[in-house]
């Protein structure tokens, strides 16, 4: 049960807003609202414009009066909700949130430098900067789920087989795979743009289909690329004949490989990434899913297994949503809350 109540905290994944300030605090410009449940603290107007800017850059788009509105609902309720934590007991230490974020990093690839590792935590929707602050909100608020609501999280019901069963049927025709070709290569990326570069990527790809065609063994060539100056992939890729794969590798990486016969190996070809020779291995016809077949190709896990993960993570979802609607409702009847100007 425990591992289900963490599951089901992790995946409220709530930005914590970094705008509120103590009251004394009044540089960064006129309040915007105070929130006092066990003390009062300040919302800035200038800092709160300042991030609302940053999550309209983030968005790719203005927000409304309606959903500045709610972001500055969203403000009050963290300010609420950590106030409702130092009342309560609820507590984690800089020692426990450094020692989770030194084991995240610790996962990543080694001399991954900090840039990388931002773009890695914005791909995850985690703000780099604010990082402590984010995993310090989620600490708390697993504990006080751990705490506060585990006889609640205790009876959620465990997807059923005819759930599974109906939800296949109705999602039924969007469950289908489309012609597959599984596929291994040999690659030179460029470096840069120059003639030179292209000239050294033509010279070492040209050269391998060359040895091919005198009977050289692709998987050799594939297991030696590193010490011949090129890049093979490890293990094989299922490429899909999709508008999403023609737009992520190019018409001339497509049409090579739904042309070539399965064992067949193209000659070196080039697109915008570098010079390429791809081996079809073998070809896979649409097919209508059933629950036991892989949902992807290459990757562990059924339909099953995803539609019930898919269930699952609704019906946790419609549990927290509920919980910490009811915990705001709560909280706020017992605050004091001004909003003192125009979000």
């Amino acid at each position: 049960m425990r591992t289900r109540m963490i599951a089901i905290a992790l995946s409220l994944l709530a930005t914590m807003p970094m705008i509120a300030q103590p009251m004394s605090g009044t540089s960064l410009g006129a309040p915007l609202a105070t929130v006092k449940l066990i003390k009062t603290e300040v919302v800035s107007d200038k800092a709160f414009k300042e991030d609302v800017v940053k999550l309209e850059k983030s968005l790719g788009k203005t927000l409304s009066a309606e959903e500045r509105k709610a972001y500055l609902d969203d403000v009050i309720n963290d300010l609420l909700f950590y106030q409702m934590c130092e009342r309560d007991g609820v507590k984690v230490s800089d020692g426990e949130i450094d020692s989770y974020i030194a084991k995240l990093r610790s996962q990543r690839p080694a001399g991954e430098s900090d840039q990388q590792f931002a773009a890695y935590l914005a791909s995850q929707g985690i703000p780099f900067d604010d990082l402590k602050d984010y995993y310090r909100k989620q600490v708390l608020i697993q504990r006080w789920l751990m705490t506060a609501r585990s006889a609640e999280i205790a009876a959620i019901k465990p997807i059923s087989g005819e759930e599974i069963a109906s939800t296949y049927e109705l999602y039924k025709s969007r469950l289908v795979r489309p012609d597959t070709a599984k596929v291994a290569f040999l690659f030179y990326q460029y470096r840069d743009s120059s003639a030179a570069e292209r000239a050294k990527g033509a010279e070492i790809m040209k050269g391998l289909s060359s040895r091919l065609a005198k009977g050289e063994s692709f998987d050799v060539l594939r297991l030696t690329a590193k010490d011949g100056g090129y890049a093979a992939n490890q293990d094989p890729v299922y490429f899909e004949r999709s508008d999403v794969f023609l737009s992520r590798f190019g018409k001339a990486f497509y049409d090579t490989v739904f042309a070539l016969s399965d064992g067949q190996a193209s000659a070196a070809f080039e697109n915008e990434a570098g010079w390429w020779i791809v081996k079809r291995l073998e070809y896979l016809p649409q097919k209508q899913l059933e629950l036991s077949d892989p949902y992807r190709l290459g990757q562990e896990g059924t339909v099953q297994d995803y539609i019930g993960q898919l269930l699952a993570k609704q019906r946790e979802n419609d549990f927290l949503q509920k919980t910490f609607g009811e915990l705001f409702v709560k909280l706020r009847a017992q605050a004091e809350i001004k909003i003192l100007g125009t979000p």
